[in-house]
């Protein structure tokens, strides 16, 4: 874990002494500027479902290309992500329904933290397959172990994953998938 955060954070800061963009939503190192630096979730890992969804196929799990309150318009994410306290994201999720399935759910810490694209911020995404994400902080289903009241993020302006406060207003991605 440590070995990965610091090459997020090293590409991060080559990022910001290059200068180096390579798409509009999101600033990144690699590609043909520095092919040395892979991508950790690139474009030829999901399939796209071609109605608002992707599957990663790694992990199997179907993912929302948005976040909730954004509407998917065939080629990018429109409108503002819904900011919510945990317990309602939680909720949000049991009666979600999107590509004609209910059965959506807030994913773990380890599950939203594995399309973190390490190589990228502002946000921390691959922009081609989750486009328009907000810089929010996204709220993962994993409480906090020990500590009442507070549960992991995921910060996708830069990838990183804190712990929160339950209370707090915060943006979901739902997930379908994979085990509870």
């Amino acid at each position: 874990m440590k070995h990965s955060r610091t090459k997020r954070l090293l590409a991060v800061a080559m990022c910001l002494s290059l200068g180096g963009i390579l798409d509009a939503q999101a600033q990144c190192v690699g590609g043909i500027e520095n092919p040395n630096i892979e991508s950790s979730t690139p474009a030829d890992q999901f399939l796209d479902s071609a109605d608002g969804t992707v599957l990663h196929l790694p992990t199997r799990l179907v993912w929302q290309r948005c976040a909730l309150g954004q509407s998917w318009t065939e080629q990018s994410c429109s409108g503002s992500a819904m900011l919510m306290d945990w317990a309602a994201a939680l909720q949000a999720a049991d009666s979600h329904v999107q590509a004609g399935q209910n059965d959506w759910r807030v994913p773990n810490r380890n599950e939203l933290a594995s399309i973190v694209e390490s190589r990228c911020h502002s946000p921390a995404i691959n922009g081609e397959v989750f486009p328009a994400t907000p810089l929010e902080w996204f709220w993962t289903s994993s409480p906090l172990s020990g500590q009442a009241g507070q549960a992991w993020v995921v910060t996708f302006a830069d990838g990183q994953v804190p712990s929160a406060l339950t209370s707090g207003q915060y943006a979901v991605r739902l997930v379908r998938g994979g085990r509870n």
